[in-house]
């Protein structure tokens, strides 16, 4: 019994080591990997960039419907990082604005939000997904990599006169990351603050209006 009980602790044993040395050899690999990438990200290797702004910009907390789905390109020369990123369609924006109970019909009615109320509502949540993301990526950039950001939002749709999917642009901006710094994001009318940023926004977004982007994003 005793040789059993002594072998099976040895073969326990042998096990545990050997886990142990796969671990430590998987966290040495993941630490390489990132030192890897740090040193590719700080030398403005355009891989390492957008990979590393893609982790920045998944850790965005959105409410549930934001897509955030995104593509990245960077250029070196200008040091200038492209977003192309989807936005949420209008359908985002509750289009009940109250509930309220009626005891004399026992039934529940909603209250309706206006058509302007809605517009406005969506041309907001466009705007601050924009500079929020310019945000995001400038604060994050350690090694100043970049210099520029442009951001190209678009929504993915249908086409009501042909039936196509159509993937509209609803705003785009460039900025340096000089100018943007100078700016008070607490206290800013984001839509004027985007027009001082030579902003191409839709005027109305709502009905998936087009923009030419700034920058094209395939170019």
């Amino acid at each position: 019994y005793m040789k059993k009980r002594g072998a099976k602790i040895n073969a326990l044993r042998d096990e545990y080591d050997k886990e142990r040395l796969a671990f430590e050899q998987k966290v040495s690999e993941r630490n390489q990997e990132v030192d890897a990438l740090e040193t590719a990200y700080r030398n403005g290797d355009p891989e390492a960039v957008c990979t590393y702004n893609t982790m920045v910009l998944e850790r965005s907390e959105y409410p549930d419907g934001f897509p955030q789905e995104f593509r990245l390109a960077y250029l070196p020369e200008p040091k200038e990082l492209v977003i192309e990123y989807e936005l949420p369609g209008v359908d985002i924006v509750p289009p009940v604005t109250e509930y309220r109970y009626v005891k004399t019909k026992d039934v529940i009615e909603e209250k309706l939000r206006k058509q302007t109320e809605v517009k406005e509502i969506y041309q907001d949540v466009v705007s601050a997904i924009c500079l929020r993301t310019i945000h995001e990526v400038f604060e994050a950039d350690q090694a100043n990599v970049i210099g520029v950001a442009v951001f190209n939002g678009f929504v993915q749709t249908i086409d009501p006169s042909t039936g196509k999917d159509i993937r509209p642009h609803l705003i785009s901006v460039r900025s340096t990351k000089e100018k943007f710094s100078e700016l008070n994001l607490s206290r800013i009318e984001k839509r004027s603050c985007l027009r001082n940023l030579g902003a191409q926004v839709s005027s109305r977004p709502e009905e998936m209006q087009p923009v030419k982007p700034v920058v094209d994003f395939n170019m």
